[in-house]
């Protein structure tokens, strides 16, 4: 049987999207605990935020997002400090990478630290509760 595509006109509300929340969480714990632990704020964030919100259908692009977000953040907030253009171009230089191609990777970095992690997360958790229906 097939489903006809609806058609909106004027007097049709809009589809609602959900508010990124735990893009937003996830956001916030990494910029604050970037300074406590390092880089392990991403997955530590992303594991929280799956934890908490492992219901959502863009659960992994929202935290994918948060960890960019923040780490752009970070970046900016330590180029005021004059630091992160050097430690670019000593960094590029010991990895064989041009100095500004090695903001693009430390996103990628982020971005694929948070992915991985909110999906891991969300597959456990899926199973755990598809275990104790079954029990």
């Amino acid at each position: 049987m097939k489903r006809r595509a609806k058609k909106l006109h004027y007097g049709a509300r809009p589809i609602k999207r959900e508010t990124p929340v735990a893009g937003i969480v996830s956001a916030v714990l990494i910029v604050v605990g970037a300074w406590a632990v390092s880089w392990w704020a991403v997955p530590l964030a992303a594991f929280i935020a799956s934890a908490v919100w492992r219901g959502r259908a863009t659960l992994a692009r929202q935290v994918t997002w948060g960890a960019v977000t923040a780490w752009v953040i970070i970046l900016l907030v330590d180029s005021l400090h004059g630091r992160t253009w050097a430690l670019a171009r000593a960094a590029g230089g010991a990895v064989f990478l041009p100095w500004g191609l090695l903001f693009p990777v430390t996103l990628l970095f982020a971005a694929g630290l948070a992915w991985s992690t909110a999906t891991l997360v969300q597959g456990v958790v899926g199973l755990i509760a598809a275990r104790r229906r079954t029990a």
